[in-house]
């Protein structure tokens, strides 16, 4: 009888392991899939009656009703479905040595809303370089980059690409005429 009632405490412990409770993360997932499914469903069925009757097809997608009800899908329905994602919730670059850092992609991205007060190519000291002042009064320099896509005195976001580069770029960072590394930066 004993090994009855462990075996009993197993199978609910397994069973207590595998429930998983239901995040937003994954509610937005199944309802992203179910409403695709439908429309899918909806197309196939409306394909294959218009298929069976040509004639209906004037008749369905000319009427207003029909027209209103469309509207009121996508503006109710679909817009709970998420929005496109963001590649990455926080930019994060590798330090390598002294001032020089790389990415995940060669692409140099916004950390925070700001202007481009300076863009220079073809320094003697910094290759093609330019600053950034963000909202928090920090002035960001990008040194030794590759393609600058940013032009002086223009309103950028977080997350915009600002430059690309080949194998590591610079970034000096200053505030109110102090200097700062990175973590300090992150931190602020």
């Amino acid at each position: 009888m004993g090994d009855i009632m462990s075996d009993i405490d197993e199978v609910r412990k397994r069973i207590e392991k595998r429930k998983k409770p239901l995040t937003s993360y994954h509610f937005n997932k199944l309802y992203n899939g179910m409403i695709r499914m439908m429309t899918l469903m909806i197309v196939v069925i409306g394909s294959m009656i218009v298929m069976n009757d040509p004639k209906l097809e004037s008749q369905i997608f000319n009427n207003d009703y029909v027209q209103r009800f469309v509207s009121f899908v996508s503006e109710s329905v679909y817009s709970f479905l998420p929005a496109d994602s963001q590649v990455s919730e926080n930019i994060v670059y590798q330090h390598i040595k002294d001032d020089y850092y790389c990415g995940d992609s060669n692409q140099i991205n916004a950390f925070d809303d700001g202007r481009v007060i300076e863009v220079k190519e073809d320094d003697d000291l910094l290759g093609n370089y330019f600053v950034v002042l963000d909202e928090n009064d920090v002035e960001i320099t990008y040194a030794h980059v590759k393609d600058i896509q940013v032009t002086q005195f223009q309103e950028i976001r977080s997350d915009d690409v600002l430059a690309t580069y080949d194998q590591q770029f610079q970034m000096t960072f200053e505030h109110l005429g102090q200097n700062m590394t990175y973590q300090e930066y992150q931190g602020m």
